[in-house]
């Protein structure tokens, strides 16, 4: 999994590609820590190179939802690919999350 990221206004953007699953969601978790760490108001993930995601990436995704709050900050769902936005509408996490783009 490649991961960049890149700031727009007071969002950390973290741009994923690749799969998101048991193999790589340790390194996006990090990576979230981190993010959670700097002035960043809202992490934002754009998951549209992501080709797949497991359950162990869901729960990534549902962590930073969880710490961002505690945090006083939040979690966008930015791009999404259509297979990854049909998992993520399919396991019903998509309302915890502000959603900037298709």
């Amino acid at each position: 999994m490649k991961i960049t990221e890149r700031v727009n206004g007071d969002d950390l953007v973290l741009s994923l590609e690749g799969d998101f699953d048991e193999s790589t969601s340790p390194a996006v978790e990090d990576r979230v820590e981190q993010a959670l760490a700097t002035d960043a108001l809202t992490i934002c993930f754009d998951l549209s190179k992501v080709d797949y995601i497991s359950s162990a990436g869901i729960r990534v995704l549902i962590i930073a939802h969880k710490k961002a709050l505690k945090s006083a900050k939040s979690v966008k769902m930015g791009q999404m690919s259509e297979r990854v936005r049909e998992i993520i509408e399919i396991v019903g996490i998509l309302p915890l999350f502000s959603v900037t783009g298709r």
